[in-house]
């Protein structure tokens, strides 16, 4: 089966908001943002998360909460199940800041303070910690008000710059429209596999033979499928005035770190 998939247009349909005393009802202010912007703005924030000081976190954490509350059906519920499925990740995170950081001792001399967690460990694992979840609030909050067409319109066009190293941005934007059609399938296939095969949690040889089966499977589908064909339209070029947004971002943020 041939199909055809169509990048029409790069603005999006902003859902209804959560607070409509801040927002319009109808339109929402997602829609005003183009989703070059929105892309720009996200890696902006990921880098001062990743490398800036404690107040531009706390900046950029009130800058994701602010946005959260003035976008509509933000699902709440999406990020918790999203954070969940990380827990472990971001506490071993912790763990390592915490117990692996040289520092004062958190108890003091109460017992072996080769065993406890020192103090400038937990802070700063406290941070890192905190960074990460805004990152993947951000990152959930990005792929809700961007369709994958959008996404892979807005990337097409930050490919710009890649045919200077000869690189295709047409073969860069087709693998990635391929790949993300198919996470949905492949998400509903390993649940299937894994309720087939009875996987009791912890089991992990079990979840390796699984995994190994599923990798097979998936295999097989893509050599016996039939090649798509994709065609990739890309719509209107970011208007120059939404500069603005990453420029003001950016501002902010080194503000901060100057005034702190």
């Amino acid at each position: 089966m041939t199909s055809a998939k169509r990048l029409n247009s790069l603005s999006s349909k902003s859902p209804r908001p959560l607070f409509p005393f801040i927002v319009n009802t109808k339109t929402g202010w997602c829609v005003h943002v183009h989703p070059v912007f929105r892309i720009i703005c996200f890696v902006i924030l990921s880098l001062f998360l990743a490398l800036g000081s404690v107040a531009q976190l706390g900046v950029a954490t009130f800058s994701v909460i602010v946005i959260y509350v003035t976008t509509a059906n933000c699902n709440m519920p999406g990020l918790l199940k999203m954070l969940r499925r990380m827990r472990w990740f971001l506490l071993s995170i912790l763990f390592i800041y915490a117990w692996l950081t040289p520092g004062a001792p958190l108890f003091g001399g109460a017992f072996d303070s080769s065993w406890q967690p020192s103090v400038e460990g937990l802070g700063q694992g406290g941070q890192r910690l905190l960074a990460l979840i805004v990152i993947i609030a951000a990152v959930h909050w990005l792929l809700l008000v961007t369709r994958r067409d959008q996404l892979v319109g807005a990337l097409y066009w930050l490919g710009s710059p890649l045919a200077v190293l000869g690189l295709s941005r047409e073969r860069f934007a087709v693998r990635l429209a391929l790949v993300l059609g198919r996470v949905a399938d492949v998400q509903k296939q390993v649940a299937a596999q894994i309720e087939q095969a009875d996987v009791d949690k912890g089991n992990i040889r079990s979840y390796a033979a699984v995994a190994a089966d599923l990798v097979t499977d998936i295999v097989n589908q893509a050599e016996q499928s039939r090649c798509d064909v994709l065609e990739v339209d890309v719509a209107d070029k970011p208007p120059l005035w939404q500069w603005c947004w990453p420029l003001l971002l950016l501002a902010v943020m080194l503000l901060v770190a100057k005034l702190v």
